[in-house]
């Protein structure tokens, strides 16, 4: 009896272990930073109905290269050892999301004679 105890005993603790890519993880935090300079900027666009310095321009810009980088990292993600990549999937469909954005909004910027 004792000696089923023992087999049966070190199933009952298992504990499994799910590690997750930290270039998946920096790529979800950067298209999600995106999205939010996004936002912030469209509120401050609105507010002083579109009557901005060049800062905006630039601070679009940076938020452009924020997406682009974490769409790289997430793609890179894909190459660490790890068990569950869920993290690259979403940061890399949400920084693609971010780059297609800002990239229409860029040519629409250029189609009204912005520049």
């Amino acid at each position: 009896m004792s000696r089923k105890k023992k087999e049966i005993l070190p199933y009952l603790y298992t504990y499994k272990e799910t590690r997750h890519s930290g270039r998946g993880i920096a790529a979800l935090l950067l298209g999600i930073l995106s999205l939010l300079i996004l936002c912030v900027l469209t509120y401050i666009m609105m507010l002083w109905k579109s009557v901005t310095g060049p800062w905006v321009g630039v601070a679009g810009f940076a938020a452009f290269s924020l997406a682009f980088i974490g769409m790289t990292e997430g793609l890179i993600g894909f190459r660490d050892n790890c068990r569950s990549y869920l993290f690259a999937k979403i940061g890399t469909l949400v920084s693609g999301f971010m780059v297609c954005a800002w990239f229409i909004l860029f040519c629409i910027g250029l189609a009204a004679g912005g520049v």
